[in-house]
């Protein structure tokens, strides 16, 4: 029910902020939380593909938008091991500004419960260096990745 819940809240908040497009050329720190489902597994569509929401700020404005993941990673790994992330693209796309960027590369460590840790660097189109640290949680269906970008 839970998943269900999110999954409305999701799309509500696509469909909301996807309305206004605009670049975002200078911006100063990026920091929230994200909170994603995965729509397709990297084996059936070439990359792992997760949507979800981003709560956060942007510079000093408060910020509250969708965030879309493409990621490519090494064959996930066994219990106590890591795998690289190897790739991939992002956007996080708010009310007034789209914000994107790629991924420099990662790892996902395996936590033995079906769960893996990820740590991804990221760069924005404008240059500018971010992480981010979650949890891939594989045990309910869809899968779900949530966790922090900091600057």
């Amino acid at each position: 029910m839970i998943a269900r819940r999110f999954s409305w809240m999701a799309l509500a908040a696509m469909v909301v902020a996807g309305s206004v497009t605009m670049r975002a050329d200078s911006l100063s720190a990026i920091r929230g939380s994200v909170a994603t489902i995965e729509l397709c597994a990297q084996s059936t569509c070439g990359a792992a593909i997760f949507v979800g929401i981003f709560a956060g700020q942007i510079g000093s404005t408060h910020a509250l938008g969708t965030v879309g993941v493409a990621v490519t990673h090494e064959d996930l790994p066994d219990p106590g091991h890591s795998a690289g992330i190897t790739g991939g693209v992002w956007q996080i796309q708010t009310f007034t500004k789209t914000i994107r960027g790629g991924v420099a590369g990662g790892t996902l460590f395996n936590n033995g419960d079906n769960t893996f840790t990820v740590h991804v660097s990221m760069v924005t189109s404008t240059g500018q260096a971010l992480s981010f640290v979650g949890l891939l949680n594989h045990n309910p269906f869809p899968p779900t990745l949530g966790g922090l970008i900091t600057p």
